[in-house]
């Protein structure tokens, strides 16, 4: 079993600095007017956004799972494609919503 620190650490600092960064930038464009989330693009992209890092911790951890035997590396696929496929749809409804404003 490896240790702690050899890990979950790394996905603790990577995500968590990483996150605190993210949500740093987010919020310096929002306050600089080049995010606006009343319009529809900019929530598209922000989903978008969110999604991205979102996805790369999952990937992430579930492989650390995966590593360390407490999951199958078959169920990370499947969650993946689950996670993925949650998302395309939800990305298919704000672009439908975006084409009937337009």
């Amino acid at each position: 079993m490896l240790p702690f620190q050899h890990t979950w650490l790394p996905f603790i600092y990577l995500y968590g600095l990483g996150g605190i960064l993210f949500l740093l930038g987010i919020i310096i464009t929002r306050k600089a007017g080049a995010l606006d989330l009343r319009r529809p693009k900019h929530r598209v992209w922000m989903a978008i956004l969110l999604f991205g890092f979102f996805w790369y911790f999952s990937i992430h951890g579930l492989l650390n799972l995966a590593a360390l035997d407490y999951i199958r590396p078959k169920t990370v696929l499947i969650v993946l494609a689950v996670f993925g496929g949650a998302f395309l749809v939800y990305l298919r409804y704000l672009l439908v919503q975006l084409e009937r404003r337009a």
